[in-house]
């Protein structure tokens, strides 16, 4: 079992935090939904376990940028997994908070430099600086994402490797924010006066979600001359990536019957599929640019 190294928040950031998030997200979540969020994205489990899976491999000096630090647990983990990571992120609350918990974690780091105030659509970094670079559950919250994976593909070093997850608003499921059934690139006026009749606040949707589809990231990476293959292929290997108990007593069999090679026939192929719940890709870019 891999050790614990996310950098806990004290008792009066998570009661900021949780204010916070009731406020940016009333009439979206309620109290139950709040809490996941932040387990899920704030104290973040599966930031370490993502971190621990990318340092096992990392080769010494691997710079990381991870755009939409958010709270800084992906970031936090990464360093502490020993890679060089940085974070950037448009809102300063969160780029406030992500700083306090460097200082506690490490006290003599540049605290400015690692958690930076910024749009991933400008990034203030030269080309084929960083080894890694993430998107996590990000592109669903900005205007433009060609943009921003332009922006990722460039700072990347050739060979590079960008991760990208994020919902597929082609899918039929739930919304992933109201968890409400969603209709596949549901009009947003329509959307809207669902929500209303739901007794949800429908501003959030206009103002914070922008559809991003898998066909979408996939042609985009496609013109930008990175490679994609499927994230989710990586579960198969890193079980502890897999957060259902159930999930991974079935993978546990799957292996022990030797049918994981079918398995990742079965990804492979579902991986361009316009339908799929999320876009989960790991792209790199050619050595050739």
């Amino acid at each position: 079992m891999r050790a614990d190294h996310r950098v806990k928040l004290t008792a009066d950031e998570l009661s900021l935090i949780e204010a916070h998030l009731c406020e940016q997200y009333r009439g979206v979540f309620d109290g139950k939904m709040i809490e996941a969020h932040l387990h899920e994205f704030v104290e973040s489990t599966m930031a370490d376990r993502l971190a621990g899976v990318i340092g096992d491999s990392a080769q010494p000096n691997t710079k990381l940028l991870d755009i939409g630090a958010g709270y800084g647990a992906f970031v936090l983990s990464c360093r502490k997994h020993g890679i060089k990571a940085i974070g950037l992120e448009l809102a300063s609350f969160e780029v406030d908070l992500s700083r306090k918990r460097l200082a506690r974690a490490e006290p003599d780091s540049d605290a400015s430099a690692i958690f930076q105030k910024g749009d991933g659509g400008q990034l203030p970094f030269a080309d084929n600086t960083f080894h890694i670079v993430s998107l996590l559950n990000v592109l669903e919250h900005v205007p433009d994402y060609e943009t921003v994976l332009a922006e990722a593909v460039r700072v990347l070093h050739p060979g590079g490797r960008l991760f990208v997850v994020c919902p597929n608003y082609a899918a039929w499921r739930k919304e992933a924010h109201y968890h409400v059934p969603w209709l596949p690139l549901f009009p947003k006026g329509l959307a809207s006066a669902y929500l209303r009749l739901l007794g949800r606040n429908p501003s959030f949707l206009q103002n914070h979600i922008h559809y991003c589809t898998n066909w979408g990231v996939l042609k985009t990476l496609e013109r930008l001359g990175a490679r994609s293959t499927s994230l989710d292929g990586m579960r198969l290997e890193h079980p502890e990536l897999i957060s259902s108990d159930r999930a991974k007593r079935v993978l546990s069999l799957l292996r022990k019957a030797h049918m994981l090679p079918v398995i990742k026939g079965m990804l492979a192929m579902n991986f361009r599929n316009p339908f799929k719940s999320a876009v989960t890709v790991v792209a790199e870019k050619k050595v050739s640019q």
